[in-house]
């Protein structure tokens, strides 16, 4: 059974990929601090403190390997800025590091074949064709995508450098000329990655969630992670010179995103969150409790995107409310993939057809919700059970999956039907039906299967 997240197919794809688009923030501030010193600010409050401290002159030995066409006087180059920026995490974060991290200098088509690889690995060509069939059906996707591809060129293009996790390795580039400011910015992020996983072990906690979870609440832990990885280095960043953040932010800029263009809004958006909203989780607890905040984080994770788009929730530890899965079966379809859509899920959905803030609005009363998703042959069908915080919230969000129903799927016209909406003359069959704060979803490129999946929840 596939148990990749249906639509968050990319947050759940390989952890610790630094990308391009994330690599410099518009909210950095670069101050004139020279760069060899580490500038951390915190907030209290409308009181800000500030500390500098010089980076020691420690000598670090790197170990790892290099890839044998680089020149060996390269790699010396590499390894002295390597245990230069190690500090500079180690800093930035807090935390020392263990162990010295290995690391693996590769040649730009070792390096390009290397990251094909890692994402080849972590995807799967059959069930990226249910996930594009299934995309497409709910207004997300132009039918016929290639998924698969897809995905393999936006990493190919928007990947600098990472951590693997399985491996315990840095993975870099290799650079001839030193390291860019963009370059350092990246590597200081993924050794961010490698430090936390040392002290906390995050990649079998996230693998685990992979496997065996929701979707929504490895989702939830990849923003912490993303997110205390991007603080560290906007931290870095406010202590490079002027002239270096200019240069790392127009080289972000200048380089190539023609395949993050052309994808659709919301797969942008989803690539991005664990960034950005990572972040925006991360800086309030910090906020709180300082960088020992985020190491209790790790120990008690947030646990739903919920959590994440509002902190507050997740300092309450306010839970999922319980739900019924959908006891569904199709004779003769496979069950491709069963979870939690969760509240970002929800909007990413919603986002298609709605204002962004009538999206979040809508989204945002999620009390719990379970899918499943079957396929056969080209076809695909749903059957969701959503519980809102409230009447009203549910009310609201099925008014918003009605408006995405009528502006983004080709669902035909709607026609009252035992106290639910039917859509059964477009291009997909679909039932949605509200009672009190549960909302009970059916959607189906088949119309048989869809009627049967109605008749089994008895709606």
């Amino acid at each position: 059974m596939h148990q990749s997240q249906s639509l968050r197919f990319i947050a759940g794809l390989v952890l610790v990929l630094s990308l391009i688009a994330a690599a410099c923030s518009p909210g950095a501030e670069p101050t004139t601090t020279a760069s060899t010193l580490v500038t951390t600010t915190l907030s209290d409050g409308d009181q800000q403190t500030t500390t500098t401290t010089a980076a020691p002159d420690v000598s670090i030995s790197v170990p790892g390997t290099a890839s044998d066409s680089i020149d060996p006087a390269i790699v010396e180059e590499m390894h002295s800025e390597l245990a230069e920026l190690m500090i500079e995490a180690e800093q930035v974060r807090g935390i020392p590091f263990i162990a010295t991290p290995s690391v693996v200098i590769l040649d730009d088509t070792e390096f390009r074949q290397r990251v094909a690889d890692v994402v080849a690995e972590e995807l799967d060509e059959e069930e990226l064709a249910v996930d594009s069939a299934f995309l497409s059906m709910l207004g997300m996707l132009s039918p016929g995508t290639d998924l698969y591809a897809l995905l393999i060129d936006l990493y190919a293009e928007q990947v600098a450098g990472f951590y693997d996790g399985d491996a315990e390795e840095m993975v870099v580039p290799a650079a001839p000329d030193g390291f860019t400011p963009l370059q350092r910015i990246t590597v200081l992020h993924e050794l961010v990655h490698a430090l936390t996983d040392q002290h906390f072990d995050f990649n079998d906690d996230y693998e685990v969630l992979i496997d065996d979870g929701t979707g929504d609440d490895a989702s939830a832990f990849q923003a912490l992670i993303e997110g205390d990885a991007t603080r560290s280095q906007l931290v870095y960043m406010e202590g490079m010179s002027p002239l270096d953040a200019v240069q790392a932010a127009t080289e972000a800029l200048s380089y190539d995103s023609s395949v993050l263009d052309s994808v659709p809004a919301w797969m942008q958006a989803d690539l991005m969150f664990p960034y950005e909203q990572g972040l925006v989780f991360v800086d309030a607890i910090v906020s709180a409790g300082g960088l020992a905040a985020i190491d209790e984080a790790y120990q008690e994770p947030p646990g739903t995107t919920e959590q994440i788009l509002d902190v507050a929730k997740y300092n309450r530890r306010e839970q999922p409310r319980d739900l019924v899965p959908p006891a569904v079966t199709l004779d003769g379809w496979d069950l491709h993939d069963e979870g939690t859509l969760g509240e970002w899920g929800l909007n990413l959905i919603l986002g298609e057809s709605s204002r962004p803030g009538e999206a979040t609005q809508a989204a945002a009363g999620w009390g719990n919700d379970i899918y499943r998703v079957f396929s056969r042959g080209g076809d695909v069908a749903m059957a969701m059970s959503y519980i809102g915080d409230s009447e009203r919230d549910a009310e609201e969000l099925a008014n918003g999956l009605i408006v995405h129903l009528r502006d983004s799927m080709d669902a035909g016209p709607a026609e009252e039907s035992a106290g639910g909406l039917l859509y059964r003359q477009g291009g997909v069959y679909s039932f949605i039906d509200r009672i009190d704060d549960a909302i009970y979803w059916i959607v189906s490129t088949d119309k048989s299967a869809g009627e049967d999946l109605r008749l089994q929840l008895g709606i």
